[in-house]
């Protein structure tokens, strides 16, 4: 226990800043990002064009309202003159209802159009007996619409989920060079102050004055490792005010924890957005197969006309089977080719959006527990990275008392504070690559 606290206690003691700095939170800018980054704007507005096209998908169902009129005059003459509005409304089944008012007029009025004086009302039903009665166009329409909206949530949360892990990488890397600009500097302190006191030694007659260039090479070495480590920290920071715009010097990231947290099982892949895109894109095109296979039955479509005198009934026993219209249509093609190859390119298609579906989600629950697995095996690493730079510290401060005594020279001090460095900085980067895991994991994983 007193090693652990000996080296956290080392690790975390930094050089204190000139100017007030800020701990910017990963939280805060992931909050900033997600609602202000234009590619978080662009998931908003994909997600908003799925509800647009489930709304136009609806528009089969609207009513329709037709007019249409009809005259002709020669030399004083009307041949005919004849109107006619008309209601319709299909409805989510293969059942069409339509009422209207027409009225005709003339002298040479043909024998179909001839009406009542006061025009003729009609109600009409229209049905389909073979091809279009179990589904059709419209109805199949309306489900891809309904998929549609859900095929465009799971296209933005994509676009989300990219956005948070190339957020979450950006800040993880300016966190590490952050932390390393801090124990080069936190070196270079020591450095500078051995120096100070080497030269008091070297006054007093303790020391040769020849040491005294020797701390002056190793120090000038360290300021040019902090040098080098500040312009990492610049281009990390410039990289992250790629998508955090309100980014200023004094900002600061958080430590890397020392612990990772509870990490989300490998079931949440069931509502990875990319599997949700391609669960819904086999699941549009077995909508599609339907339809195709539906057009391969003949067409045979009744309609029925209930007619009436003016806007009134007629007076009749039976108004039903005395006032009324009705036609019947049939059509099929002899080979039918067309509608067969549509239902086999469609079947085609079926297979290949399954293919696609079982591979990704092969590999993103594969890649999810390698790193999973990976995440584990660093933190043991982290472990043992801890142990050695407690040793080295200890090493350290024992070499520092032979100094002292005169035991000991500038060059072992200075090796072992090297030493010190290098595993304190392996430590922090292991705790990188460990957050990095952790931000790929949840990436794979969709979750935040």
């Amino acid at each position: 226990m007193r090693k652990i606290v000996l080296f956290t206690l080392l690790l975390t003691t930094f050089t204190a800043p000139a100017s007030a700095q800020n701990i910017l939170s990963l939280e805060e800018v992931k909050a900033w990002v997600m609602s202000n980054h234009p590619l978080a704007q662009t998931a908003d507005a994909v997600e908003e064009r799925g509800i647009a096209e489930a709304l136009a998908s609806r528009a089969a169902l609207d009513p329709k309202i037709d007019i249409a009129y009809d005259r002709k005059d020669f030399k004083g003459t009307e041949y005919y003159d004849y109107g006619k509005a008309e209601v319709s409304w299909q409805s989510p089944y293969a059942l069409k209802i339509a009422g209207g008012y027409q009225v005709a007029e003339g002298t040479y009025l043909n024998a179909e159009r001839t009406l009542p004086e006061q025009g003729q009302a009609y109600l009409a039903l229209k049905l389909p007996l073979l091809r279009g009665l179990l589904t059709d166009e419209t109805r199949i329409g309306l489900r891809k619409g309904e998929l549609a909206a859900d095929r465009q949530r799971a296209a933005a949360d994509v676009i989300r989920n990219d956005l948070r892990y190339d957020l979450r990488v950006r800040y993880l890397e300016w966190a590490f060079t952050d932390a390393s600009v801090i124990l080069n500097e936190e070196i270079e302190a020591a450095l500078q102050q051995r120096l100070v006191d080497y030269r008091q030694l070297v006054r007093q007659g303790d020391k040769p004055a020849v040491d005294t260039l020797e701390a002056t090479v190793y120090l000038g070495l360290q300021r040019q490792a902090v040098a080098a480590a500040r312009v990492d920290r610049d281009l990390a920071g410039q990289a992250l005010a790629e998508l955090y715009w309100p980014l200023t010097p004094n900002d600061s990231p958080e430590a890397f924890p020392v612990s990772v947290g509870p990490l989300p099982d490998t079931s949440a892949l069931a509502r990875h957005p990319q599997l949700t895109e391609l669960s819904l894109a086999l699941a549009d095109a077995r909508l599609s197969l339907e339809l195709k296979n539906e057009a391969r039955k003949p067409t045979l479509n009744l309609e029925y006309y209930l007619l009436g005198d003016g806007f009134d009934l007629p007076e009749t026993d039976n108004v039903l089977s005395e006032a009324y219209k009705m036609g019947l249509t049939a059509s099929y093609p002899l080979l039918n080719r067309k509608a067969r190859a549509g239902a086999q390119l469609a079947q085609l298609k079926v297979v290949e959006s399954g293919n696609k579906l079982t591979d990704k989600s092969q590999a993103l629950r594969t890649k999810a527990l390698a790193y999973r697995q990976a995440i584990e095996d660093y933190t043991s690493q982290i472990a043992s990275g801890e142990l050695l730079a407690d040793q080295a510290a200890r090493l350290l401060a024992a070499e520092q008392e032979l100094f002292a005594l005169g035991e000991s020279t500038q060059f072992l001090v200075n090796t072992r504070q090297q030493a010190l460095l290098k595993a304190r900085l392996s430590v922090v980067k292991l705790r990188f690559a460990r957050e990095k895991l952790v931000a790929t994991y949840r990436f794979l994983l969709a979750v935040e």
